[in-house]
């Protein structure tokens, strides 16, 4: 059945571009002015850059969940007086550890979990700052959300983790824009992927990677809303059926095909039937699922043609010995 959310991006323009004694209440100060801004909207997710702990934090004032401090709290009761999902930057400690996180806090202030930097740039390290473990998935109202943050955008391995946990929306709060790597990971987890950034630029991409919207020097804050039940098709074997599809359910089904890289989105935009319910009536087969069978194909196909090797004969005549030259 349709899955209509309504997310923002937080443009942290506002954060000092040096360290005052004052950071941490001045930042405080902006996310506030920012959540009070964005009363009225019904929003369901609410996406903050990590120029918020960055500038805003030492590892020396890091909180801990079980005891939020008052980054945490202040993430925590705009979630309860906005009845929102907020993903906030923050550093949290955990015994003697130290990470740069995306806290989750559903609606009624409850934190649900976090994610934690895992791929650190040298600098961090330096600084004290643990390096996290890997791709985390928070189930929500809102969908699957996962969270990415900054320099983990250049590391295929933790992207090709949250491929395989399929999550609805990955949550990038970053202090760095990706450039193309955003697109890349929205594709490859067939995510909606929101980045939070501390200048413009950033926003809502679609699964193909497409801007939905994007902050600029106009908009400071990218409000969508999102249909999160879909499904990505190949159009190989899949494209004869979509006609019958839209017919059939005029009005209640979106195909959305890309230029130029063959696949489809298939959106239910009723409360009918899910987009999965269409699969399996028309018997699609999903995008994954499709190159997987293509993989073991073509891995059958190379075994069974694959050359033997023979050994080569032996000649029944001994090569000539080599004149010697004259003198």
């Amino acid at each position: 059945m349709s899955h209509y959310v309504r997310v923002a991006s937080v443009t942290c323009s506002g954060v000092p571009a040096h360290e005052p004694k004052d950071a941490k209440n001045a930042v405080i100060k902006l996310v506030s002015g920012q959540l009070q801004a964005l009363t009225g909207f019904g929003l369901d997710l609410i996406v903050f850059s990590e120029a918020v702990e960055s500038i805003g934090q030492t590892v020396e004032t890091a909180e801990d969940v079980r005891h939020p401090g008052p980054l945490l709290d202040t993430y925590c009761q705009h979630a309860v007086r906005l009845n929102t999902h907020i993903v906030g930057s923050v550093k949290l400690r955990e015994g003697r550890h130290v990470y740069n996180s995306l806290a989750f806090i559903a609606p009624d202030g409850t934190i649900l979990g976090a994610y934690h930097k895992s791929n650190l740039t040298i600098g961090e390290i330096e600084k004290g700052l643990t390096s996290g473990k890997g791709a985390v998935v928070v189930d929500t109202p809102v969908g699957r959300l996962g969270g990415a943050i900054c320099f983990d955008l250049n590391f295929h391995w933790l992207r090709e983790e949250y491929a395989a946990l399929k999550p609805d929306i990955l949550c990038f709060g970053s202090a760095y824009h990706g450039g193309l790597m955003q697109g890349m990971w929205a594709y490859d987890c067939r995510a909606f992927f929101i980045s939070a950034l501390p200048f413009l630029g950033g926003g809502i991409l679609d699964p193909f990677g497409r801007p939905v919207k994007l902050t600029d020097c106009y908009t400071s804050i990218a409000r969508a809303r999102l249909n999160l039940d879909r499904v990505m098709v190949h159009l190989d074997y899949n494209r004869e059926k979509f006609p019958e599809i839209e017919k059939k359910y005029l009005g209640e089904v979106e195909i959305d095909i890309p230029a130029n890289i063959a696949p489809a989105l298939i959106y239910s935009t009723t409360d009918k039937r899910t987009a999965m319910d269409i699969v399996r009536e028309f018997q699609l087969e999903l995008i994954d699922d499709y190159f997987a069978r293509a993989l073991t194909r073509n891995a059958a196909n190379q075994a069974a043609n694959r050359p033997h090797d023979k050994p080569k004969p032996r000649s029944r005549h001994k090569l000539p010995l080599r004149r010697p030259p004259r003198h």
